[in-house]
C-alpha cells in the first residue's frame, strides 16, 4: 500500500529541511530536481520498468518521488509521496514488494538525515496516495 510520509519541522528550518532532504535523495542514487519549491527525486530506468516489469534489477527499476513542503503557522510540514507515472510500476507481486521495499529505505533515509540535521520535529506516515 502506498502511503505518504510527512515531516515536521520548524517553519524557519524549512529550507534547511529541503536542503538536507534533497542530499539524502541524491546519495541514495535519486537524481533531484528543484521546481518552484518542490523537489523531485527519480531513480531507475523508466522504460525498462515499463517494458520488463519484475524481470528489471532492482537497481534499475523507476521510481519517482516528490518533496513538497506546507506552512502552517509556526510549523512547517515537509511530505513525501510517490510522483510515478502508474503504467512505470509494473511487476507484478514483486514489483510490489521492491516498492515496498525501497519506499521504507527512502523514508527511513530521509527521517535519519532530518534527525542528524536537527531539524526533524516528528514523523507521520498517512494512508494511501491521494491522486490529483
Amino acid at each position: 500500500m502506498h502511503t505518504t510520509t510527512e515531516f515536521a519541522v520548524h517553519t524557519g528550518d524549512r529550507c534547511t529541511a529541503m536542503e538536507v532532504a534533497g542530499a539524502a535523495l541524491r546519495r541514495s542514487g535519486h537524481h533531484v530536481e528543484s521546481t518552484g519549491g518542490t523537489l523531485t527525486a527519480t531513480t531507475g530506468n523508466r522504460l525498462l520498468t515499463i517494458l520488463l516489469g519484475a524481470l528489471v534489477h532492482p537497481s534499475r527499476e523507476f521510481r519517482r518521488y516528490e518533496l513538497s513542503s506546507i506552512v502552517s503557522g509556526a510549523s512547517t510540514t515537509i511530505m513525501l509521496r510517490h510522483a510515478g507515472h502508474p503504467t512505470a510500476v509494473s511487476g507484478g507481486s514483486i514489483g510490489a514488494s521492491r516498492r515496498r521495499t525501497a519506499w521504507r529505505e527512502v523514508t527511513a533515509g530521509l527521517e535519519h538525515a532530518l534527525q542528524a540535521a536537527g531539524v526533524l520535529q516528528a514523523r507521520t506516515d498517512t494512508g494511501p496516495l491521494r491522486t490529483h
